[in-house]
Formats: structure tokens, C-alpha cells, sequence
């Protein structure tokens, strides 16, 4: 892709919760006018219609964030890393994040006694949720999976008794106690080990020149005084000049799903 491509697709569906979703279009509208402005075809609006991992895979992708495993397996062969969010809140700082692993509260006293439990968890493609688990748990501690699809689902499976314990993305478990009430059901017994927070990227066809000006753009958005009061409330506060091999942690991390699957094919999802 380069400035003189007809259209290009603009998505940010990670943290894209209805309670947050005025904050997200105005932090894409500043970001996609400053994108327009180097003559990059940044959309007007987000594209919250097609499924995320179709808009990773379209050549005409200008700007996204995608989970560490998609990144490191399916999505890197079609998209390319422009850099890496710092978010401030609990669980997360330096550009990497973990996930809380919760339970109801009163429920259990340490990770130790959620052995053999049934776990929630939003998919078998995350991350947070599902590869950070195996990390923490071991794949022999699992007793039981409930896919839930995401992570507020999973809030809402452990609060309602379906399941004890889910890991919680460090951002969504933040936006989980603004928002949801279910959360205060929950306490955090522990935390998982730090990873490479989910990276902005673009298509792999954008060329190193865009993505330098997509960079640039994204910098000048996140220290304009006018995007504070989004910021605060995205959690946003700056950008990280990672490289590729800096999701070596995630790759890690994938291979330890295929092996955990592997090992107990009744842990894959589906």
C-alpha cells in the first residue's frame, strides 16, 4: 500500500468495549485526519462490521491491533508491525502486559487449589486468555475449558459460577472494574508473566516509508493536549519502538498451546 492506494481499512477491536467505543472513534478520528493530511487513505470511520481476522488478512489493512498469537502465527504473513502500545494500568508498563488470573471471590485462597478447575476462557487464539494460562497453570492443571468468546464473557462465566477462574487480559480486567459490575464478584489471585502488549500493525504490503509515517502520526496523536482525555481513558500513553523479535516471548507461547493441545486434545477449542 502506498499514498496513492484507493482505499484503505481501519479496525481497533481489541478493546473495543460499547462503554469506550466514543473514546476509540475520537482517538481514530485525530489519528486517521493526521494519517490524511500525509496523504495516507485513512478511512473516515472504523470497520467494526468485518471479523477481525478478515481485516488482517486484506492487503487494503492501513491500521490495526492484533492479539500476540495471531501476530506471531496466521496474521504476521499478512501484516507487519508498526509498534507496540504502553497502557497505564495495573498489569501492564514498558510496552508488555499480563493477564490477571481471577476467581469468584472467597472461593478459592491461591492458584494452588484452582488444580483440576474448570477455567474460562475467551479463545484458543489468545494470548491473554488462553496461551498466558498454560504458562501460569501448567496444561496438566486443567480440569475443564469454557470457551467464552471474550473477556468480559469470561468476567461474567466465573462471577455466574460457570467456571472458577479465568485469565483477563491486564487491560480488560482495568476496564472490567469501571464497567462491569460482575468484576466485583471477582479478586485476583495472581498475574501471568509479562508479554509484548498487542501490536499496532498494517499490511505487509504498506511500505516501510507508510508505516515510518503511520508511526509518526500515531506519536503526534498520543502527545496532542487535545487527545488527553481520550488517552486517560483508553489507557493509552505512549508507543514502543519493539522489533519483530520482540515477540519471541509469543512465539514461545504458541508453542506451548500446540503442545499443551497436542498432549490433551481435549483442551482445543471447538
Amino acid at each position: 500500500m502506498t499514498g496513492a492506494a484507493l482505499q484503505g481499512l481501519a479496525s481497533l477491536p481489541l478493546y473495543d468495549w460499547p462503554e469506550l467505543r466514543d473514546a476509540t472513534d475520537a482517538l481514530w478520528a485525530a489519528l486517521g485526519a493526521r494519517l490524511r493530511e500525509v496523504g495516507l487513505p485513512a478511512p473516515e470511520t472504523l470497520d467494526r462490521d468485518t471479523p477481525a481476522a478478515a481485516l488482517w488478512a486484506d492487503p487494503e489493512l492501513l491500521f490495526s491491533q492484533t492479539c500476540g498469537l495471531p501476530h506471531v502465527a496466521g496474521a504476521a504473513r499478512a501484516t507487519r508491525l508498526i509498534c507496540t502500545p504502553n497502557y497505564d494500568a495495573e498489569g501492564c508498563g514498558s510496552g508488555r502486559y499480563s493477564s490477571a488470573i481471577v476467581a469468584r471471590r472467597g472461593a478459592v485462597a491461591d492458584l494452588d487449589a484452582l488444580r483440576g478447575g474448570r477455567f474460562a476462557a475467551n479463545g484458543s487464539d489468545s494470548l491473554s486468555g488462553w496461551a498466558a494460562l498454560l504458562d501460569a497453570m501448567e496444561p496438566a492443571a486443567i480440569g475443564e475449558v469454557v470457551w467464552t468468546g471474550a473477556h468480559r464473557a469470561s468476567v461474567l462465566a466465573v462471577a455466574e459460577g460457570r467456571a472458577d477462574a479465568a485469565a483477563i487480559d491486564a487491560l480488560c480486567w482495568d476496564m472490567a472494574q469501571r464497567f462491569e459490575p460482575a468484576a466485583k464478584e471477582l479478586v485476583v489471585l495472581g498475574w501471568t508473566r509479562p508479554a509484548p502488549a498487542p501490536p499496532f500493525v498494517t499490511s505487509a504490503l504498506t511500505v516501510s516509508g507508510d508505516r515510518a509515517r503511520i508511526r509518526a502520526a500515531l506519536v503526534e496523536t498520543l502527545v496532542d493536549p487535545e487527545t488527553a482525555a481520550i488517552r486517560a481513558e483508553l489507557r493509552l500513553s505512549r508507543i514502543v519502538a519493539f522489533a519483530d523479535t520482540d515477540y519471541d516471548d509469543a512465539r514461545a507461547l504458541a508453542r506451548l498451546v500446540r503442545v499443551a493441545e497436542t498432549a490433551r486434545p481435549e483442551l482445543r477449542e471447538g
